[in-house]
């Protein structure tokens, strides 16, 4: 509406300017300088108009924005928004403290496991050295160093089927 009213005040001052020149022609000098003055200020009038029509535009766009933002039905949504979202960051979190954990755990069964197995290689090995005292006298000198050898070297490698073979032969050694 108030952009109408500007528009039709620009026209009403081109034909004011128009009546202004004529006067001119005609010399009538005071009478063109009033319409002169009379067309700028519908002019000046005009563009102030398009400018106060574009300021109230603009507030009354930012005010029924805020309202709008700050409406109740608004508030909740963001309200169930935000509970949507910390829940899916807390369901994610589970998830990568669940595999982290997962890892470490597995990490924790591995190294128990690995010393388990050398307890046990260490014991297979402490035995098999007792079981070669035994029948040290029952071989050669050469063969025990061998078996001596390979108990060790085994034990080094931590090779637990070689040493129950080597448990094997020596228990069939002594079964002779």
């Amino acid at each position: 509406m108030l952009i109408r009213f500007a528009f039709w005040m620009m026209l009403l001052c081109l034909p004011v300017f128009l009546l202004a020149k004529i006067l001119l022609i005609f010399t009538f000098i005071i009478f063109a300088a009033f319409a002169t003055q009379l067309a700028a200020f519908l002019l000046l009038a005009a563009f102030g108009v398009l400018i106060f029509a574009g300021l109230f535009g603009i507030f009354q766009r930012i005010w029924r924005a805020a309202r709008h933002y700050f409406s109740v039905e608004q508030n909740e949504k963001r309200q169930f928004l935000f509970i949507k979202n910390t829940h899916s960051n807390q369901k994610r979190l589970f998830h990568f403290q669940r595999l982290q954990l997962n890892y470490f755990n597995e990490r924790q069964r591995k190294k128990l496991l690995e010393k388990n197995n050398q307890q046990h290689i260490n014991a297979l090995s402490a035995a098999i050295e007792r079981d070669l005292q035994r029948i040290k006298h029952h071989v050669s000198k050469d063969y025990f160093s061998q078996l001596q050898a390979e108990n060790h070297r085994y034990r080094a490698k931590q090779n637990e089927q070689a040493l129950l073979k080597l448990h094997h032969k020596i228990a069939t050694i002594t079964g002779k």
